[in-house]
């Protein structure tokens, strides 16, 4: 019998995941991550894990090479909206939590998973990602957000967007400035607040 998807299953997972990336933060080898990497590592191994499970409805356990170099050639890039520095983040985070979970005996072919990680590589995740036909419809809109090219945004629907198409990956959060909290007030740059910001710094200096 062909095995169905389950949101209750999808939910497993993700909590799975959660409570191990909490303990991989506490590991030397976290600590060997960039400030950026480790800002998106829990964005990073909730989307794979997500990713894995809704499109070839795989567990870690279940995780394999193809599968591996799938979500990231494929599944990533198509589906997740996100800055450079986070796609940049997401094969050096990837290849540290598939040894820890190895070491903890989550996963019994960690070597392999890392090897499929290695013959993808950084550059050709992001150049991927980088190509807007790679893009589905949700993406295209959710880049459009997160560049801030759309005006009017209302944060309750980034945020259920958010949710509901990028594997909980936040549009307003900034990998690149390595914050590691969401603001609690939240301002979305969009196309009419830099030109409103525009205008008052040209009437400042005019």
């Amino acid at each position: 019998m062909e095995k169905a998807y389950s949101e209750v299953e999808a939910e497993r997972n993700l909590e799975k995941n959660r409570l191990w990336v909490g303990r991989f933060k506490t590991t030397r080898s976290f600590q060997k991550l960039t400030k950026p990497e480790k800002v998106a590592a829990l964005y990073v191994t909730q989307a794979f894990v997500g990713l894995a499970y809704k499109y070839e409805l795989r567990e870690p356990r279940r995780y394999t090479a193809k599968l591996v170099r799938k979500v990231l050639l494929q599944l990533f890039p198509k589906r997740i909206a996100a800055t450079n520095v986070f796609f940049s983040s997401v094969i050096p985070v990837m290849r540290r939590y598939f040894v820890f979970l190895g070491v903890q005996h989550k996963i019994s072919n960690a070597d392999t998973l890392v090897k499929a990680l290695d013959s993808v590589g950084t550059k050709q995740l992001l150049d991927i990602h980088q190509d807007q036909n790679n893009w589905d419809a949700h993406k295209v809109k959710a880049m459009a957000i997160l560049m801030g090219t759309i005006d009017h945004v209302d944060p309750k629907r980034v945020a259920a967007f958010e949710e509901d198409y990028n594997m909980g990956v936040p549009l307003r959060f900034c990998f690149d400035l390595g914050v590691y909290r969401q603001p609690k007030n939240i301002i979305l740059l969009t196309e009419g607040l830099r030109k409103k910001f525009e205008q008052i710094l040209y009437e400042k200096h005019n």
